[in-house]
């Protein structure tokens, strides 16, 4: 157990001191009332006499309340199992230098921005979610975690990027499940450009990506959902990714971006063609028995998350318990209160 505010416990030094207080009150009253009636051996006699440790009993149990209230003016914390639901996704968004393209005002890229965060906003708090962002590389920019609004944080700061790799994008998110180990095939970038920017760090506490593998029964799940506009041009296949997915018991729901026969821009001075291959994007939903989305709807969003699940497991979370302690302590007072009054007829 820790204390957020472990100076108050110096307050516990004071009861000794009450103890002491209480025990000469004690003695000066029984030898006060003794002293009215007699003197000599007849008044030893009549103080051992008098009742027993039966009427300290009240005042114990309110020294025991008394400590307790500082304790719980000490903040503690404590480990507790708490149920969670286990099931986790990641989203992998598209950031390749074709998702400037407008078709989707004001951009593909804004476009998949708004859906990953619709889906956040949609999504029960309990369940983790983590990002992926891929476009010559994949980056976990924040590893699966309770906190949404830290995956919508990550979200805003998405920005495009060079080439297409889907399928190393798929094999990051499988990374990033707990249970699962996946090794990235061996995969050239090619020239095309920078890599994407720094991760992310998970906010501290919260589990790491790299978990160890489990059993296939014992698997949480989990699911992928993959936005983009499904032009692919480096890195792993990502059908070969695919496949590795649904050995994982990962499935992939793909979210199409773009217009159908692709976009047409200026871009630096320059007439651009933008295709849209939505083919791609069933094949990989098809192959992990997810599904495919075109500008997915919030309804669409929502069954992603049905169709996922729920596994209730158990962690430990450190969970203040002052709470505990303030109760404890009533509970004593009122269990105090009560003996006196049956036992002295009075409170003391």
């Amino acid at each position: 157990m820790e204390f957020t505010w472990p100076v108050m416990l110096w307050g516990l030094l004071l009861l000794p001191a009450f103890v002491g207080w209480y025990v000469l009150g004690v003695r000066k009253a029984r030898r006060r009332a003794a002293g009215r009636f007699a003197e000599g051996p007849l008044f030893a006699q009549l103080a051992t006499s008098m009742p027993g440790l039966r009427r300290h009993v009240s005042m114990a149990l309110y020294f025991v309340a008394l400590a307790l209230l500082l304790g719980a003016v000490s903040r503690p914390v404590m480990g507790l199992p708490m149920p969670v639901n286990k099931a986790v996704v990641v989203l992998a968004v598209d950031t390749s230098g074709s998702m400037v393209a407008p078709d989707l005002p004001p951009s593909r890229l804004e476009a998949a921005k708004a859906a990953a965060r619709a889906f956040v906003d949609v999504f029960p708090q309990g369940p983790r979610i983590g990002l992926v962002s891929f476009s010559t590389y994949a980056t976990l920019m924040i590893a699966p975690t309770p906190d949404h609004e830290a995956v919508k944080q990550a979200i805003a700061t998405l920005k495009p990027q060079e080439a297409t790799a889907i399928g190393d994008g798929i094999v990051i998110a499988l990374k990033a499940l707990p249970g699962r180990s996946v090794e990235l095939p061996d995969a050239q970038p090619g020239p095309f450009g920078p890599a994407q920017p720094p991760a992310l760090q998970p906010p501290s506490g919260l589990p790491s990506p790299s978990s160890p593998p489990a059993r296939p029964d014992d698997l949480s799940p989990a699911a992928i959902i993959l936005l983009s506009d499904g032009g692919n041009n480096a890195g792993t296949d990502p059908l070969k990714a695919a496949i590795l997915a649904k050995s994982q018991k990962v499935k992939i729901y793909t979210i199409g971006l773009g217009t159908q026969g692709g976009s047409v821009f200026s871009f630096q001075g320059q007439m651009v063609f933008v295709p849209f291959d939505p083919t791609l994007l069933q094949q990989i939903a098809a192959t992990t028995d997810g599904k495919f989305f075109y500008s997915s709807t919030t309804q669409d969003l929502r069954q992603i998350y049905r169709d996922l699940g729920r596994v209730i497991g158990w962690e430990t979370r450190k969970t203040e318990v002052s709470s505990m302690f303030v109760g404890g302590a009533g509970l004593l007072l009122l269990v105090g209160g009560v003996i006196s009054l049956v036992w002295a007829g009075r409170l003391p």
